[in-house]
């Protein structure tokens, strides 16, 4: 039964306050020091990304995460003022906030995570009442190695109400490797990974036969993010492929999920897939011109 609908977008979650050290001529070695140039303090992980994204390109958006009391506070304050509603997102009592230090040249990064209350996630989302909360948007993007059954489960009762739902893991190879993490991607409308985790996944190492592997699997819609060589898309057995977007890059931190955020934006609005590509290419690009997924994250106006 179709359910009304709240929200354009529910982002479901990993969320971490990322410290963002930049400006490295290249990451040290153990036993080394290296000094970064420039400093930031960003909320980050998925959820938190994707959500701001959407907000700032005008979707009504929500964000279902897990913070820590102690210091949660801080990262819902920046949500809200962003434009993302909090009401989905809780506090967990024993665990801080999830913490990444992220360490980034112009060319890659490094990431040192602590998981803190994000790993009780998979738990609080096994609540029938939470897939409840969740029908309440059109399209539920999920930001996190959701375990397989419980992912099956909610695509179940997303599709009920009249909802479709993605996915985006991140680089989680325990996950990838997993045989019933493929089981659970055909009953999703859209898979979100990069071409290291669509690597890890398929065994391929051309992205072409990435996405025919997949398509062969039965996944119906892959979204494979190429970096500085831009994307392409597995839609109903076809594949279409969109160039980059050209930016002077500061700092890659969180531009998959401004990639994310702005091919959700294209397809809550009813875009094409051409075009849905081209505007993951030019958030994902966009974003990287400074510290951190969010600081240049584009407005409505830079997408065309």
């Amino acid at each position: 039964m179709t359910v009304r609908k709240e929200f354009d977008c529910i982002t479901v979650g990993d969320l971490f306050i990322d410290i963002v050290m930049s400006g490295f001529a290249s990451l040290p070695r153990l036993g080394e020091e290296a000094f970064a140039e420039e400093l930031r303090r960003e909320v980050g992980g998925g959820a938190a990304i994707t959500a701001c994204g959407l907000a700032r390109l005008g979707a009504q958006t929500s964000a279902l995460a897990l913070v820590g009391q102690s210091d949660g506070e801080w990262a819902i304050a920046r949500l809200r003022s962003c434009g993302v509603r909090t009401d989905l997102t809780r506090f967990h009592l024993s665990e801080p906030t999830g913490l990444t230090v992220a360490v980034s040249t112009r060319e890659d990064r490094a990431f040192f995570t602590y998981a803190g209350a994000n790993a009780f996630l998979n738990e609080l989302l096994g609540d029938p009442q939470i897939h409840r909360q969740l029908a309440r948007a059109r399209h539920v993007h999920v930001a996190m190695p959701m375990a397989p059954a419980l992912l099956r489960r909610l695509a179940g009762a997303v599709h009920e109400a009249g909802g479709t739902l993605s996915l985006d893991v991140g680089w989680q190879p325990a996950w990838l490797e997993d045989e019933r993490s493929l089981d659970a991607l055909r009953e999703i409308d859209l898979f979100l990974p990069n071409e290291r985790e669509a690597e890890r996944m398929t065994g391929q190492t051309s992205p072409e036969e990435m996405l025919r592997s997949f398509a062969a699997a039965g996944v119906p819609g892959v979204a494979l993010k190429l970096g500085p060589r831009g994307a392409m898309l597995l839609r109903d057995g076809k594949i279409l492929a969109s160039p980059p977007h050209p930016v002077v890059a500061i700092d890659s931190t969180g531009a998959g999920d401004c990639f994310d955020a702005g091919f959700l934006h294209g397809l809550l609005q009813g875009a094409p897939p051409e075009e849905c590509l081209r505007l993951g290419n030019r958030c994902g690009a966009l974003s990287t011109r400074a510290l951190g997924g969010l600081a240049a994250f584009p407005h409505l106006d830079e997408l065309f």
